[in-house]
């Protein structure tokens, strides 16, 4: 799958589920996604959304309250109003 293909497919509210899992692994995995890609994985629920929260923590290495699954954020809003915090999106 190409960057392109994953970004569609996780646009797509009709594609399978796989596919979307399938399309945020590739775009947290290519040198070629950015934060608005793993950003586009917070749309979907589940794994998707997941993957590309693990993306964002690692490459950002925000901090969390502890280690509890409440403090893993998988928000997209909370996620776009800290990069920009940050500077890293605009």
């Amino acid at each position: 799958m190409t960057v392109a293909e994953a970004r569609t497919f996780l646009r797509d509210d009709n594609a399978a589920f796989v596919r979307w899992c399938e399309a945020a692994a590739e775009l947290c995995h290519s040198p070629e996604s950015s934060f608005e890609d793993w950003l586009l994985c917070l749309s979907r629920r589940g794994l998707p959304a997941e993957t590309g929260a693990c993306k964002l923590y690692v490459v950002t290495k925000r901090p969390r309250r502890d280690d509890t699954i409440e403090s893993f954020v998988v928000d997209a809003r909370d996620w776009r109003d800290y990069l920009m915090i940050e500077k890293l999106i605009t």
